[in-house]
């Protein structure tokens, strides 16, 4: 089941998979967002719910049928966050519609497929998962501020409290040593700084999204890094639909990470420092294709790309940490790299991942990309 950002991924549980469809079709007739996926019964619906990513649940049904309040209330146990709209068989009076929402249900409307009251429902299915989705993109932010303050408190203070030092050493002491080292932690406070606003303005969502030849970019970007010995291979024929600069911005960083980290002629720990690039290191620039099942949405993720390379990978222990601000084991380096990575992939609504490479290097995944065509 898709969950592109201009599309409304769907489940509607009925007590029978014949009315299930019916009103699914009705719905995806009024608005062509909307991708549907009709199911029969409460373990069906969860099923769904479980194993793909779903915008909205319907529920179709009497108060006490299974695919009425109780399938409303297993749901929300399982996904608190989850937009639910409960479609009574009939009116529901005021201490129904009370139930309903103490159920779990995110809004009650009454449809059915041969009556004018669909668009209703559509709407406010609509509604529903547009105020869900501001939500999380509210908490989001919120997560970007506190980790962009925690960033900034940790990482300035340090090459500041160099500086300061060291000016103080220069007032008593005198010596031009003193000074230099109070210069070379401004210019790190400085570098610091420029990575620090670099990630604020990743991190903020794409207002347009163009069409993006990713094998055209993905040259480009390599274009742009000192690869030294490094070999780029593309094998891609996507469209992606992104903000072309941060695009720019994600690859250019993941080839950066390869190459510095990434030399095959030393087992260096990740993050450590290479001089003159990455040796003999190749990256791979990649499809990562739709799988499909036998649901009628179609197509469900993982899709996206990939940017791997035959290094000496990331050790498992530390995947989730290298996406952290200020993460890095090199002492040169600023720890936003891979940082700036994960935000640019947020703001577009993806996911990035990273494991192991099939060659044994580092595999960074981006998926719930969207394409042209």
């Amino acid at each position: 089941m898709s969950t592109l950002s201009g599309s409304i991924a769907v489940v509607l549980a009925a007590g029978t998979l014949d009315r299930a469809t019916r009103l699914a079709d009705a719905l995806e007739r009024d608005d062509d967002r909307l991708a549907v996926e009709p199911v029969e019964g409460v373990d069906a619906a969860l099923e769904v719910l479980r194993d793909s990513p779903v915008d909205c649940l319907v529920a179709v049904g009497a108060p006490g049928e299974p695919t009425g309040l109780p399938v409303v209330s297993a749901a929300r146990d399982r996904h608190p966050s989850l937009p639910i709209v409960f479609c009574p068989d009939e009116s529901l009076d005021a201490p129904g519609v009370s139930a309903a929402f103490e159920a779990g249900a995110t809004d009650v409307a009454r449809a059915r497929p041969d009556s004018d009251r669909t668009p209703v429902l559509v709407r406010r299915i609509s509604n529903a998962v547009a105020s869900a989705r501001a939500v999380a993109e509210a908490e989001r932010q919120r997560a970007r501020f506190e980790e962009f303050v925690q960033g900034v408190s940790h990482d300035l203070r340090s090459p500041l409290n160099v500086a300061q030092g060291r000016l103080a050493m220069a007032q008593s002491e005198g010596g031009v040593g003193h000074v230099d080292d109070a210069a070379s932690a401004v210019d790190r406070t400085l570098e610091l700084l420029s990575d620090l606003l670099t990630l604020a303005e990743q991190g903020e969502k794409p207002e347009d999204l163009e069409p993006v030849e990713l094998a055209a970019l993905a040259d480009e970007c390599w274009a742009n890094v000192a690869t030294g010995e490094a070999t780029l291979v593309v094998d891609s024929d996507e469209r992606i639909l992104a903000d072309g600069g941060r695009l720019k911005r994600l690859l250019e960083n993941l080839f950066r990470n390869s190459v510095e980290h990434g030399s095959t002629g030393s087992r260096a720990k990740p993050g450590d420092a290479v001089e003159h690039g990455g040796g003999d290191v190749t990256v791979v620039v990649g499809d990562i294709s739709p799988m499909y099942t036998s649901t009628r949405a179609g197509a469900v993720l993982p899709s996206g790309f990939f940017v791997a390379d035959d290094g000496p990978g990331i050790p498992p222990e530390e995947h989730d940490r290298v996406f952290e601000v200020g993460y890095t084991t090199d002492p040169n380096g600023t720890g936003f790299g891979l940082n700036i990575v994960r935000e640019v992939a947020r703001a577009h609504g993806w996911d990035v991942s990273v494991s192991e490479g099939p060659r044994g290097g580092a595999r960074f995944d981006v998926t719930g990309v969207e394409t042209d065509g």
